[in-house]
């Protein structure tokens, strides 16, 4: 396990468990394959969850979809805080 992979695990241990399954969804099949660094995965990730929410319909399932892709922009930014500060003026 990568040490982005512990910290992202670490953090995601601490969600609520419908919040942490959804999550764990999302990024299965993206991390493992991505080359890209971490924050920029997860804002791609919270990207594809928000086009999900867009087209879908509007049931529960949509509002955990956009709590979903809240956390991960949140943890994107969190991780440019902590490791790549120098970044943070660069997250839109």
């Amino acid at each position: 396990m990568s040490d982005s992979d512990a910290w992202l695990a670490k953090r995601l241990a601490r969600a609520p468990e419908p919040l942490r399954a959804r999550l764990h969804v999302a990024l299965r099949d993206t991390l493992p394959a991505a080359r890209s660094p971490l924050p920029d995965q997860l804002r791609a990730v919270a990207e594809s969850l928000m086009n999900e929410a867009r087209h879908g319909p509007p049931t529960r399932d949509t509002a955990l979809t956009l709590l979903a892709a809240d956390a991960l922009v949140t943890l994107a930014c969190e991780y440019v805080a902590e490791h790549e500060a120098e970044r943070l003026g660069e997250l839109r």
